[in-house]
This record gives C-alpha cells, sequence and structure tokens, in this order.
C-alpha cells in the first residue's frame, strides 16, 4: 500500500493566495486544510461547523467573542460553532485548519453555541505538551474534541502495537522527529513537518528510533 505523504512546507510553497483553504484530504467527513495566513480576515461565524486551528510555521492571531490568542508552531485552538472570531498574520504563516467538510444534514444552527457572559474563555494548546505528558509512548493524551472526532498528539519512541484505523480512516503528522508506519504490505516514514492520511480499517504499527512526536486526528 503507497500511503499520500505531504510535505506542508512544499505544499505551502505552491499556495499563492493568503486564506485560500486547499484540501489534504477527508478522515470520514472532516477535512484537513492547509493554507498560508498573512494579512486579516473579517469577522465571521459558522452556524454548522466548528473549527480547529493549528499552526505549523509562523504564528497566527485568533481573535474571539471569547478571547484572544495567538497561536506558535505545534499550538492548536478549537472555536466552536457560532462563536464570532476572526484571524491574522503579519508575516506569512502556515496552518492545518480541521473542519466539517462534508455535511448530509445541515444543523442550520440548531446545535449553535451560545455565548454568553459566563462563557469560558478559549485557550489554545500546545501539542508537545500534550504529549510530554503521556505516562507510556503511543498513549495519546487528547488535546480538543470536534463531532465525535479527537485530536490528540503522543510521544513515539521505540516499537509501538498493532493498531487499526477506524471506519473514518486516521491523519497522522509528525511535529518533532520522524516516525516510520509498518503496514501489512509495504511502509512508508513520516519525517518532521510530513502529514498522511490512513485509508480506514488499516492495519499498521508505528516506530521510531529516537522519540518523536505525533499527532493524530480520527474519529473516538
Amino acid at each position: 500500500m503507497l500511503l499520500a505523504i505531504h510535505s506542508l512546507a512544499e505544499r505551502a510553497e505552491r499556495i499563492d493566495q493568503p486564506f485560500a483553504l486547499v484540501l489534504l484530504g477527508l478522515i470520514g467527513d472532516m477535512g484537513a486544510h492547509l493554507y498560508v495566513a498573512q494579512g486579516q480576515l473579517d469577522w465571521h461565524k459558522h452556524i454548522d461547523e466548528d473549527e480547529i486551528f493549528l499552526v505549523h510555521e509562523g504564528s497566527l492571531r485568533l481573535e474571539t467573542e471569547l478571547g484572544k490568542a495567538t497561536l506558535y508552531p505545534n499550538e492548536a485552538m478549537l472555536i466552536p460553532k457560532g462563536v464570532a472570531h476572526r484571524s491574522q498574520s503579519a508575516l506569512r504563516s502556515v496552518v492545518i485548519l480541521f473542519r466539517q467538510q462534508v455535511l448530509p444534514q445541515r444543523k442550520n444552527g440548531h446545535r449553535n453555541y451560545l455565548v454568553t457572559d459566563d462563557s469560558a474563555p478559549l485557550v489554545k494548546a500546545r501539542l508537545s505538551g500534550f504529549a510530554n505528558e503521556s505516562s507510556r509512548p503511543f498513549e495519546p493524551a487528547a488535546v480538543a474534541m470536534m463531532e465525535g472526532h479527537c485530536l490528540s498528539a503522543f510521544l513515539a519512541n521505540g516499537f509501538g502495537s498493532s493498531q487499526t484505523s477506524p471506519a473514518s480512516g486516521t491523519l497522522l503528522y509528525a511535529i518533532q522527529g520522524a516516525v516510520g508506519i509498518e503496514l501489512d504490505e509495504g511502509g512508508a516514514r513520516l519525517e518532521q513537518g510530513q502529514l498522511t492520511i490512513l485509508p480506514p480499517r488499516t492495519s499498521y504499527k508505528l516506530h521510531a528510533a529516537q522519540p518523536a512526536m505525533v499527532v493524530r486526528f480520527e474519529r473516538e
């Protein structure tokens, strides 16, 4: 089996329009997009979709009804549906965006998040910190949940146990170091800054000769 390996730096080099989304692939009905942030978007909200922003390179300033944050490489933040927000970056930055790509039944705001005076402020998460908190290698620590999908991070070191991607598939992204992916037929290697999506029901094992940090996105 040949896996498509995406070098985020190389893909970003071919994007010539700021904030234009490039679809890297689907994890079930969730899309993983890449875009270049430079400049500022207007205030807006999404009534049907949550969004997770994950910075690969540079920085991204997020202003929302529930607070402000600047994301740096390997930091992420979830913005719930219904929360007004805008993003900006003075310098050219590269961002991964997770959002629902397929809406078989639009919610039409029925699950809209209502911002009130006592709503908790939004906070960013540093993924490498979550990975370091894992008690053992290859044990994912949940970073954010979105429509039944979990963004998690873990430390890869040595050989992991056999796993099977769920019916929606599994996204793997190496944020530090390199990790090998062993498949029933063949395999692949993710270098730092590379991403791949395993097809549904794929059996695989991960291994890393040196400690590496990996991000995973899949349906729970």
